[in-house]
């Protein structure tokens, strides 16, 4: 009768322990199902600096999503919008230069949202790193760099653009400005915009359209379409090259000017009208 009392006190045990158990699954998969509002209310953070006596503003981006536009505030000012309480960018002022690092947070690697507002009164030069995510651009005139991993770029009413594109598609409207773009793996659209382009990628497609040049230009390509629209009152002179791919080009536009544009091509298509 003994054994018999204990063998009932184990099972009993056992039981109990299977039982919390079971609790602690039900209420993990409730959470996942029916998070509380609390875990998924959005955490608005707004920081604001100073530019007296800064250059150049250098932005470096682990894993984000950045809009840049202008702001009405004589500082900068950046929002950043993610469900945590923290604050990412880590900021420093080194030789009259304002530098943003933000933190790679490998325990959550969510993305981050920042947006960004740069001051009309500053002219000076802003340099932006992106790891992995989009940059969106509109209205910034200054001069600008950008380093882009991973991640579409949309750029829009800007002025000299400098980028350097590893892989993503990149899209720049109403420029104003000299373009120059070197990309591993994306495709290169381009509208409405005056100045100088040097476009060089190695596998995606070149588009240009409604483009007034003002001085020398490039279209180096080694696997994908180049289709170029030129303004008609450009006083240009086209030099082209296409190893292994067709090439229409309007003869009726674009003779002995001024103007030279260089268009190289392994294989794909060259169009120019």
């Amino acid at each position: 009768m003994k054994n018999k009392g204990i063998i009932l006190k184990i099972l009993l045990g056992g039981s109990l322990i299977v039982i919390l158990l079971l609790l602690v699954v039900i209420f993990s998969l409730l959470k996942i199902v029916f998070p509380s509002e609390k875990r998924n209310e959005k955490k608005v953070i707004t920081n604001t600096y100073s530019l007296e006596n800064i250059n150049n503003i250098s932005f470096d981006f682990k894993k984000s999503n950045s809009i840049f536009r202008i702001g009405d505030n004589e500082n900068l000012v950046i929002i950043q919008n993610t469900k945590e309480d923290r604050f990412y960018l880590n900021y420093k002022i080194n030789k009259n230069q304002l530098y943003f690092d933000e933190d790679i947070y490998i325990i959550n690697p969510q993305k981050k949202k920042y947006t960004v507002y740069i001051p009309k009164k500053y002219i000076n030069k802003i340099t932006i790193v992106n790891g992995f995510g989009t940059v969106d651009l509109e209205g910034i005139t200054n001069d600008i760099d950008i380093n882009n991993n991973s991640g579409s770029i949309s750029l829009k009413e800007l002025g000299n653009t400098r980028i350097k594109d590893v892989s993503g598609d990149l899209s720049i409207k109403d420029v104003v400005g000299d373009i120059d773009i070197y990309s591993s793996t994306g495709d290169i659209k381009i509208e409405h915009a005056t100045g100088k382009l040097k476009l060089e990628t190695i596998t995606g497609d070149i588009k240009v359209t409604k483009f007034n040049y003002t001085g020398d230009s490039s279209f180096e390509n080694v696997s994908g379409d180049i289709n170029v629209e030129i303004n008609d009152k450009v006083n240009c002179n086209i030099k082209y090259e296409n190893e292994n791919g067709k090439t229409k080009i309007d003869n009726t536009i674009c003779k002995n000017g001024k103007i030279i544009l260089n268009v190289k091509n392994v294989t794909g298509l060259i169009k120019i009208n």
